[in-house]
């Protein structure tokens, strides 16, 4: 299968890369940076993933797309400074939905989070007032509206909303149509259920809750 992957270069991101790869999948990646291409059998491109241009053109002959993009912040301390576009994820999945339509590609995989949209109120107190009131609460603001614009189009969209992440070496996960269960995921593990759901065709137009 031909996959471009958005956010190749986070750490989720570029486990699936790698995991695709290792499996005989063609994977291309968007990057800002080529300094930060590093596995040797993915086809980088640099470039913006919010360039609309951009995105038509490494869209040609490809079959699916994974979108592994976060607000990023200085380092993991909720209250880090934000160094991302607050509206990074909405307006990249705003460009590929055209993008993707040009090249007739149905396929698309995103990576949201636990607590986004309809599972906020599922979520334990504390942790809904530690997202709300610290830097990641700018996250879930845009993993919410790329979740609406997702869920507009008539593309062949899943949405997978994993708990806590972890780098467990681990690739185990459970995935449940529904309400958060579980504490956390091993970010092998969701990589492991997006190269799953691609080669299985499952959960399409679903929102998908991971935890191991």
């Amino acid at each position: 299968m031909k996959i471009l992957v958005l956010g190749a270069t986070g750490r989720t991101g570029k486990l699936f890369a790698k995991l695709a790869t290792a499996n005989n999948h063609q994977v291309t990646a968007i990057i800002r940076n080529k300094k930060d291409a590093i596995l040797p059998k993915v086809n980088y491109i640099e470039g913006l993933p919010t360039d609309e241009q951009l995105l038509t053109k490494a869209l040609q002959g490809m079959e699916a797309v994974v979108v592994s993009l976060n607000i990023n912040r200085t380092s993991d301390n909720p209250f880090a400074k934000v160094v991302s576009p607050l509206t990074l994820i909405s307006d990249s999945v705003k460009a590929l939905i055209p993008a993707m339509e040009k090249n007739h590609v149905k396929r698309i995989i995103t990576i949201s989070a636990s607590g986004v949209g309809d599972s906020w109120n599922h979520m334990f107190l504390v942790v809904r007032w530690l997202i709300h009131y610290s830097n990641i609460w700018k996250a879930y603001e845009d993993h919410d509206r790329q979740e609406q614009i997702l869920k507009q189009s008539a593309l062949d969209w899943t949405i997978v909303r994993p708990v806590m992440l972890n780098d467990k070496d681990n690739d185990e996960y459970t995935a449940v149509v529904g309400k958060p269960t579980g504490g956390s995921i091993s970010r092998k593990g969701v990589a492991k259920f997006i190269l799953d759901s691609l080669e299985s065709e499952k959960y399409v137009k679903d929102v998908v809750t991971l935890f191991k």
